[in-house]
């Protein structure tokens, strides 16, 4: 894994994303759709700041927890452009983007939760690098 939070691709393709959405729907924000685009905002960042609070977990387990929640609130934002594009908020071309920034995220998701999980299998301990190495 990576040292630091700004060194994780998994971080650095959820702000893309979040900057993404924010640039997608604030120029189209009306009085009478705010709100809406305001919830959809709110969601794109909660996917940022999810890896950063689960980076900034210690324990395995606990970053366990903290990625499981980030994989929701995806899903919540997947939801929610989906709505977009139906409501005519964002074009076609917009949330093909977002997704192909969702799958992506949601890859690189999956391989550290396969990592803590595999991790958690040996008691939370990550295998000495010359057992690593040698597997």
């Amino acid at each position: 894994m990576a040292s630091g939070l700004k060194d994780l691709r998994l971080w650095q393709e959820a702000v893309a994303l979040a900057a993404d959405v924010v640039r997608a729907v604030r120029t189209s924000s009306r009085r009478e759709t705010k709100a809406f685009t305001d919830e959809l905002m709110s969601a794109a960042t909660a996917v940022a700041a999810g890896i950063a609070d689960a980076h900034g977990r210690y324990l395995p387990a606990e970053q366990q927890a903290s990625y499981r929640e980030t994989r929701r609130a995806l899903a919540i934002l997947e939801t929610r452009l989906a709505i977009a594009r139906q409501a005519e908020l964002i074009s076609a071309a917009t949330l093909a983007q977002c997704t192909n920034r969702i799958t992506n995220v949601a890859r690189l998701l999956s391989g550290y939760l396969g990592h803590l999980e595999r991790m958690l299998e040996g008691d939370g301990k990550e295998p000495p690098a010359r057992a690593r190495g040698a597997a």
